[in-house]
């Protein structure tokens, strides 16, 4: 059986100042977001090597009535140099590409992925 227990600390505070603490929990998130995209995108750099690695295609802003506001990003994976040799012996090269289209607008994402 799972208990949750809920604890209340209640503190004095105007409605001002509770709009000034959801203003920087926005703008610490922002930075997050940006934060995340550039570690994203470092380590995508690091692991691409000549023709191997990550190919960004396209990187933009969305608007979207679902999803909100966000990021669409189109990428290409080459991932030759990663698949076991026992893989690369049978497969072909092209089957070791494939393309991801992501519309991130977090906490919501959507992912496709398609193999050439």
């Amino acid at each position: 059986m799972v208990q949750i227990k809920e604890f209340r600390i209640v503190m004095p505070m105007l409605l001002e100042e509770s709009f000034c603490i959801v203003l920087l929990q926005w703008t610490f998130g922002f930075q997050y977001h940006i934060a995340q995209m550039y570690m994203v995108m470092k380590m995508q750099q690091q692991n691409s090597n000549g023709d191997e690695g990550v190919e960004v295609l396209e990187n933009r802003p969305f608007e979207n009535d679902v999803y909100g506001r966000g990021q669409f990003t189109s990428k290409i994976y080459r991932l030759q140099s990663k698949a076991p040799a026992w893989l690369t012996t049978f497969a072909p090269a092209d089957a070791l590409v494939m393309q991801e289209e992501a519309w991130n607008a977090y906490p919501r994402c959507k992912t496709g992925i398609i193999f050439s």
